[in-house]
């Protein structure tokens, strides 16, 4: 929200808007924590794992934002590409404004987040976008679905970190650009590697989406 030259009536006014969309969040948390543990109707088949779907997030929210006069919209404000694995070589990386609405009063609230994805087709974008969806639904309402990274065993830890998918020559290329000199040094001595080629994917995704963000 912009502040600037904001008189004192339009700022109450605002806090006023706001303290409603907050309420109408907190109801539909308490609304979710009713439901307790939700079950996962979905299962990888190859890593062979449950999971809590697209489609059962959708049904379920589409029923909570009605119900408590809310609705969502989202934005693309940048989006980047790079090369994924072997077997899914085509990677998407969307920054993405999420706008929550209260529908009774118009007022909004904006989130930004960098959705992340790789496809053997063209569907990387779309896979971004909903894993995006996922993790704002998850983390704004605090969605239960049973998952507790601390009972993880430190064998499938370890198993982990040993098979974790290096940075693609594109996320490289990115951040050679970015990061020379001393900014080089004190990025690969932060991450414990000693060149960019040996980041983990995901810790070049997340360098490259605060880049994105400045």
């Amino acid at each position: 929200m912009d502040i600037t030259g904001m008189t004192d009536e339009h700022w109450s006014k605002c806090l006023e808007l706001n303290a409603k969309l907050q309420q109408k969040k907190n109801s539909l948390r308490k609304a979710l924590k009713e439901k307790g543990v939700l079950a996962k109707g979905s299962t990888n088949t190859f890593d062979k794992y449950s999971y809590f779907s697209e489609a059962q997030y959708k049904e379920l929210f589409t029923e909570l934002f009605s119900v408590h006069g809310l609705e969502l919209k989202f934005t693309e404000l940048d989006y980047t590409t790079f090369e994924g694995s072997e077997k899914q070589s085509n990677g998407r990386m969307p920054k993405l404004k999420i706008t929550l609405f209260d529908i009774d009063t118009g007022f909004g609230e904006d989130t930004v987040i960098t959705g992340e994805a790789i496809d053997k087709g063209d569907k990387a974008g779309y896979k971004a976008y909903t894993g995006a969806l996922k993790y704002y639904l998850a983390n704004t309402f605090m969605v239960a679905t049973g998952d507790d990274p601390e009972k993880e065993s430190l064998s499938n830890r370890m198993n982990t970190v040993t098979s974790e998918r290096k940075a693609s020559d594109k996320q490289v290329a990115m951040l050679k650009q970015r990061y020379t000199g001393e900014n080089l040094t004190k990025l690969l001595a932060a991450n414990n590697v000693s060149r960019i080629e040996d980041l983990p994917m995901k810790t070049a995704s997340a360098i490259i989406s605060k880049l994105m963000e400045n």
